[in-house]
């Protein structure tokens, strides 16, 4: 038997010798081995197919219900303790997760209504003034709804116009670009800088970028003659600058 391992062994070697001298070099073991690690690799790389996740749709849909009740059930007490911001924002969390939750939606746009209609500051306008302080203040990030109400004689100049028309200085320029002559206007002044002047007109619903002062003002040249005031309501995330002073 030691004689046949012996005549294998020397039988190999001269194979061996043979190839190399021909020039055609022997594949080492490893360099098998590792083709055969590279095949199972590339196999391991491949996708694996979806498996069936009907029970995992079902746990998630429980959990969605669930997360759904408790969530509306957790505002409607921040609403009754006195915190509808907070409401609000858990009601919002609830559409993110569940958006065709008819029930979120109906509750978040009643408790929209509730916010836009508390804190009210009655205010009066006059025609003739610039822009003037309504004692309100508003904040960053959160609605506010202004409605006005009422009728004004609008008066460019008090003696009337003569036949050669208007001053050099046309009053007219003065007036905002943009927005409809007469109409409401408004202000946000922070201590900062004054923003941009908005257009109210009857009614508006409006969510500042900035908190500050609201100021109100008609749409008409300076040294104006109109007379008559307007009746402006505001309310929502206000509050009067008295309260916000202390």
């Amino acid at each position: 038997m030691q004689k046949y391992s012996s005549h294998w062994a020397w039988g190999a070697v001269c194979m061996a010798a043979l190839l190399t001298a021909a020039g055609i070099a022997p594949y080492p073991v490893v360099q098998g081995q590792e083709k055969k690690a590279s095949k199972k690799a590339t196999k391991g790389d491949r996708a694996k197919t979806p498996g069936n996740t009907k029970g995992l749709d079902v746990q998630a849909d429980k959990l969605q219900t669930s997360f759904t009740r408790e969530a509306e059930d957790l505002a409607s007490q921040y609403f009754k303790a006195g915190h509808p911001e907070k409401a609000k924002a858990l009601l919002e969390s609830v559409l993110a997760v569940n958006p065709q939750s008819e029930s979120a939606q109906k509750k978040l746009e009643q408790l929209k209504e509730v916010i836009l209609n508390s804190n009210d500051f009655d205010i009066e306008v006059n025609s003739s003034h610039g822009w003037e302080p309504s004692g309100v203040i508003v904040t960053e990030n959160r609605p506010f709804r202004i409605k006005a109400d009422g009728t004004f004689r609008f008066e460019v100049v008090a003696s009337g116009v003569p036949p050669t028309g208007f001053p050099d200085k046309d009053p007219m320029k003065d007036l905002i670009a943009g927005f409809p002559c007469g109409a409401l206007m408004g202000l946000i002044h922070n201590e900062a800088k004054p923003g941009k002047p908005f257009l109210i007109g009857e009614s508006l619903e409006l969510t500042p970028k900035e908190g500050g002062m609201l100021l109100l003002r008609i749409n008409a040249p300076p040294g104006n003659k109109n007379s008559g005031k307007l009746k402006v309501s505001i309310s929502g995330n206000v509050q009067s600058a008295k309260q916000s002073s202390q």
